[in-house]
């Protein structure tokens, strides 16, 4: 397409094929990685959120298989909560059997929650 005058301008062929009730096709990208694309990054530093990025909340589960050690190292190293919240997260899911650990943009919650997967830790993101 050609921008003219303020407006955009079909080329020729794209002429053609709008004629014929074809439209124009895009090639629209599907799966751009939002965590380390540069206009996300900007828009994030400036304040600007995307529509999708709701509340999300992670959340911890209590098991039987991992100790209290375990869990509170991972949630500090993985959500990066201090000691003492790192450690009413894990005392809370013990007693209650589950705990919110952190909440923010479904990206970060789902990055969390892989992670405390991969260590054994059962978490979930809910909405």
């Amino acid at each position: 397409m050609k921008y003219k005058n303020g407006k955009y301008k079909l080329d020729e062929f794209d002429q053609i094929l709008e004629d014929q009730g074809f439209g124009i096709q895009y090639n629209l990208v599907d799966d751009v990685d939002t965590d380390n694309d540069s206009l996300t990054k900007l828009m994030d530093e400036i304040g600007i959120k995307r529509s999708d990025d709701a509340e999300y909340t992670l959340v911890l589960y209590n098991d039987e298989v991992n100790d209290m050690l375990h869990i509170i190292l991972a949630l500090y190293e993985v959500c990066d909560l201090n000691n003492e919240d790192a450690m009413k997260v894990m005392m809370e899911a013990h007693n209650k059997g589950k705990a919110v650990a952190k909440s923010g943009s479904l990206d970060k919650m789902n990055n969390m929650k892989d992670s405390l997967n991969k260590r054994g830790i059962e978490a979930t993101v809910e909405n």
